[in-house]
């Protein structure tokens, strides 16, 4: 049996670049997230603030720490990212949004 240092270099650099390019492919195409925030209406006493701008906020924020770990390599800043959207919808007691892009590098 081989043992690490026994492996010829070109052994080794061929099994980082596979793996280095599993992780690039999963960055090139678009990472979704979602995130939801309650309204506050349910809390006593009730709460007033904009519901959906904290839902957006929090699903970007989501984004931007999936690319910090997932790709490295590529910018996590979401105003850098490509092809960006954000859908928001209502649901019983708050609003849920998911962010979509492709992150650059």
């Amino acid at each position: 049996m081989r043992t690490l240092a026994q492996l010829p270099l070109s052994a080794l650099l061929l099994a980082a670049g596979v793996c280095g390019a599993a992780a690039k492919d999963e960055c090139q195409g678009a990472i979704v997230v979602s995130a939801r925030a309650p309204n506050g209406l349910n809390l006593e006493p009730p709460q007033h603030y904009d519901t959906e701008r904290l839902a957006r906020s929090r699903a970007i924020g989501s984004w931007q720490q999936i690319v910090a770990a997932r790709c490295p390599q590529h910018s996590k800043l979401w105003w850098r990212a490509h092809e960006k959207k954000i859908d928001c919808e209502g649901y019983a007691g708050g609003i849920g949004c998911e962010a979509s892009a492709r992150p650059a590098h």
